[in-house]
């Protein structure tokens, strides 16, 4: 499973370290010890180019570092790969989901220095427990013509497959709870079968224990400071519009309530949720929408940005721990995006160029 079985003995230093022990990488550091405070940004880039990238912006500089991991990793002909899917920081690691090139990308965060990577065919989305597992929501199963999906478990110490799990239909992101790992469930292009289930895993047994019904084509899956869970339904493109579900936990089983807010995407902070949603009329011209939520009443609020109109495509969102809103713009699909960032009141800070199709963020400190 793992390429670099020759580098086993080196990797095993380098991934004992992710620290500040990393070599400070010229021109991303903007510290003596390697560390940056800011934000990465993952380019998907359109499937079949190879053009996934990673930004960085350094927040306390204000510079912004493009396509940093082939500045770094220039031995890395075919930089990153093809089709970057999920981007998530776990001890001091950066690990990027390239669904294209069938791997996750494992890189050190305070440098963006390559460490090694994992195969997984189809990857979609990471997560990780307590025990340093991590976990990879695959539209592959057990059986290639079959429509369901898995998850496949891996170590992040050695890097090492350690089990696989088969769970719904084109599963993408997950939440790990205690010793549970709740995984929603989407859609299979080949089959046209909807899922709207979200799947239980007991990360112990590593087996399915139970599943959510929910709505279908779950895509985003999040975790409020209240135990909630929150998932958005793409629904179907034609008569189900998309829509924001909450997940509250009971003596035995969750809750299921839908909400008033139609939802593509959003982000949790706080209370508070940021979101934005995307519908079609019949001739497929799409129409956005930005509001809020309020997590603990469910009343939708007003847009939050002073300038929606000043975005084309909305493509990804987040808000920093310092407060300030990050929206990225697909614009066209083809060719390069861009970083907003915002004010919490809503007014915009800079923007910045990225790579094409500015898919996914995480924020470093």
């Amino acid at each position: 499973m793992n390429t670099f079985k020759k580098l086993l003995p080196l990797l095993a230093v380098a991934l004992a370290a992710c620290s500040n022990d990393d070599p400070v990488i010229e021109p991303i550091q903007t510290e003596p010890n390697g560390y940056q405070k800011g934000v990465y940004v993952l380019n998907e880039g359109n499937m079949g180019a190879n053009k996934t990238t990673l930004d960085f912006l350094d927040t306390k500089s204000d510079k912004f570092f493009d396509d940093i991991y082939a500045r770094t990793n220039p031995e890395q002909i075919l930089g990153l790969g093809d089709a970057g899917n999920d981007l998530q920081i776990f001890n001091q690691c950066l690990y990027a989901v390239i669904n294209g090139s069938n791997k996750v990308e494992i890189m050190s965060a305070a440098t963006a220095r390559s460490i090694g990577r994992v195969d997984v065919a189809s990857p979609r989305a990471i997560a990780f427990d307590k025990r340093g597992q991590a976990y990879v929501s695959s539209f592959v199963g057990p059986v290639e013509t079959q429509p369901r999906g898995s998850v496949v478990r891996f170590d992040v110490s050695t890097l090492e497959v350690t089990g696989r799990v088969t769970v719904g239909v084109g599963p993408e992101e997950m939440v790990v709870i205690g010793d549970s790992l709740y995984v929603a469930n989407s859609y299979n292009y080949d089959t046209n079968t909807y899922d709207n289930t979200i799947t239980i895993v007991d990360l112990i047994s590593f087996t399915v224990v139970d599943s959510i019904a929910v709505a279908p084509n779950l895509h985003h899956l999040r975790l409020d400071s209240d135990g909630n869970l929150w998932v958005n339904s793409r629904g179907n493109y034609a008569d189900i519009a998309p829509a924001l579900y909450r997940l509250s936990p009971k003596r035995e089983g969750w809750d299921v309530m839908k909400t008033n807010a139609e939802c593509s995407n959003f982000a949790i902070s706080g209370n508070k949720i940021y979101m934005y949603s995307q519908t079609w009329d019949a001739d497929w011209n799409a129409s956005y929408s930005y509001s809020t939520l309020d997590t603990k009443t469910l009343a939708v609020g007003p847009c939050f940005i002073v300038d929606p109109q000043a975005i084309e495509t909305p493509y990804a969102i987040g808000v920093s721990p310092a407060g300030d809103i990050y929206i990225t713009d697909a614009r066209n699909y083809v060719s390069s995006g861009t970083l907003r960032r915002y004010n919490a009141d809503g007014t915009l800070k800079q923007q910045y160029t990225t790579g094409d199709l500015p898919g996914h963020l995480a924020f470093w400190n």
